[in-house]
């Protein structure tokens, strides 16, 4: 849904990915909370593209073929031959996971993070979208972003795939710091940047034009708008990218570092005009950032997941599965409390 995701389990640890078939079983349906507004013609994957749904006309799919073309059935995988599975909401049933006492099964859900609280669905950990630096040691909660990149990930995927190397110039503007869907023109509260010399870049409809974009731009701003989670942060770093915004408008603000956090159009006017003056502060303040998501964003996470790898087989046990536990699950299903 026009995001990179958790890309770096296939381009750094070499993970492989599935699209799993749909199951019956009702908690493999929670992705209907999480996306309610088009839950009922999500079925319409199967055998279209996305930009066949209703209300979607205006996406661009990078493939021409439907997921359901590359859909396998999650029952006929021998999951024993995986350390962790780790499934974007519940794609696999409860009946399937506890068959495996050896793998460790997570699960992320995907946009509104419900079921983040404890583990559910007979799981042993529950992915939250956070990267707050929190090492766990055993199943249960575990800080694991949705971006799960290193510092350099995207950037070296879009150098090999462009054979060159970035322009390094413009200043990419964040999607959410306009309410226009196609993005088509600078709102007016963004003109001022304009003055810095640097051009403006404009949202664009594929996820692919975006990163070449964004891999070739200098400055990765949002200004104004509604708050955002920032996993579009995380990418812009790992692109090469300088994020610099007002933290207090981003849940992932550990990202923004200090220098480059601002809260007025003059101040954020300032930063550039230094930064353009002096490209050696430029590069610092860019490693800086790196480092942070190299930290957060990856090397915490796995580690976390190694942890509760070895608890549980040196526990040797699967976390308890009783009627209270399927109770619990089926109050999943109330309506989510968004974080915005």
């Amino acid at each position: 849904m026009g995001r990179v995701g958790p890309i770096g389990l296939m381009a750094e640890l070499d993970a492989d990915f599935y699209i799993i078939k749909e199951e019956r079983e009702w908690e493999t349906q929670i992705y209907r909370k999480v996306i309610p507004h088009i839950a009922k013609d999500l079925h319409l994957l199967k055998t279209q593209t996305l930009d066949k749904l209703p209300g979607q006309g205006f996406k661009r799919p990078g493939s021409p073929l439907p997921n359901g073309k590359f859909a396998v059935d999650g029952r006929e995988i021998d999951w024993n031959a995986y350390d962790i599975v780790i499934s974007i909401n519940v794609a696999l049933p409860t009946n399937v996971v506890r068959q495996y006492p050896r793998t460790l099964f997570a699960y992320m859900i995907g946009e509104a993070n419900l079921a983040t609280g404890s583990v559910h669905f007979g799981y042993d950990v529950t992915l939250n979208q956070m990267a707050r630096g929190i090492v766990a040691e055993r199943r249960g909660k575990v800080d694991f972003p949705y971006t799960f990149v290193r510092a350099h990930t995207l950037e070296r995927i879009m150098q090999r795939h462009l054979k060159r190397p970035s322009l390094r110039r413009g200043i990419f503007m964040e999607i959410n710091s306009t309410t226009e869907r196609p993005v088509t023109r600078v709102p007016d509260h963004f003109k001022p940047l304009e003055t810095t010399g640097e051009p403006i870049i404009l949202h664009q409809q594929r996820i692919g034009d975006n990163l070449t974009n964004i891999y070739d731009a200098k400055y990765f701003i949002k200004w104004g708008g509604r708050s955002i989670r920032g996993n579009s942060v995380a990418e812009a770093i790992s692109l090469g990218a300088l994020a610099i915004m007002n933290r207090n408008e981003v849940i992932h603000k550990e990202l923004i570092i200090d220098e480059c956090h601002v809260t007025t159009m003059e101040s954020l006017l300032n930063l550039i005009n230094r930064l353009n003056q002096a490209p050696e502060l430029y590069e610092k303040l860019k490693a800086k950032q790196q480092a942070v998501l190299q930290d957060l964003f990856f090397d915490k996470p796995l580690l976390s997941l190694e942890n509760c790898l070895r608890e549980k087989r040196n526990t040797g046990t699967l976390l308890r599965y009783t009627w209270w536990h399927k109770l619990s699950d089926r109050l999943c299903f109330l309506p989510p409390k968004l974080p915005w």
